[in-house]
């Protein structure tokens, strides 16, 4: 926790999925994008198989049962989503309540793993602010239109508003522990 958040290499992470329970519902898409010192690097993107996905899942990401028939199967795609995220420190747009809960239920990641949670930056930063959802704080940072609701699209600009939050946030953020409080 106190080590300089120049030397962390984070992974931002978002998921899709069939709806917004981890005990009944799945993911469909997952993705994470490396970060390490303001610089985004690799990614992993993957759709994962399910034989059914409810129209209001569909209508909200676009993911429907025939793009995912031939897809990796859930056990297949956590473990190389496993191997990408090894090590590095997960940042997600509501991590906390929404995608660690399916990472902890179905990718068997430790319920208290550290992880960094964008919309609570973003709260705390930007107080007087009305809305904190990924979409109204992008715009907000001058991201303009992006294709929100896909997974690597929506880890890749929660990666870049990251970015802006830790600019926004110093000096105060200098190490893990700075971030992780929110």
């Amino acid at each position: 926790m106190d080590t300089p958040l120049e030397k962390i290499t984070f992974a931002v992470v978002d998921l899709e999925t069939t709806g917004l329970s981890a005990q009944r519902d799945t993911v469909v898409e997952v993705a994470a994008v490396k970060l390490k010192n303001g610089i985004i690097g690799e990614s992993f993107q993957s759709l994962v198989h399910t034989s059914f996905i409810p129209f209001p899942a569909t209508q909200v990401h676009g993911i429907d049962a025939d793009m995912v028939r031939d897809a990796p199967r859930l056990g297949a795609v956590r473990d190389d989503f496993l191997r990408f995220v090894q090590d590095c420190v997960l940042v997600g747009h509501n991590i906390k309540h929404f995608d660690m809960r399916f990472l902890t239920a179905l990718f068997s990641v430790p319920e208290g793993r550290v992880c960094v949670d964008t919309l609570r930056l973003s709260r705390a930063l930007f107080s007087r602010e009305r809305s904190h959802s990924l979409i109204s704080v992008a715009q907000r940072m001058g991201m303009g239109n992006q294709n929100f609701h896909r997974a690597l699209d929506d880890a890749t600009v929660t990666a870049r508003i990251f970015v802006e939050l830790l600019k926004a946030g110093k000096p105060e953020f200098k190490i893990l522990k700075d971030i992780v409080a929110w």
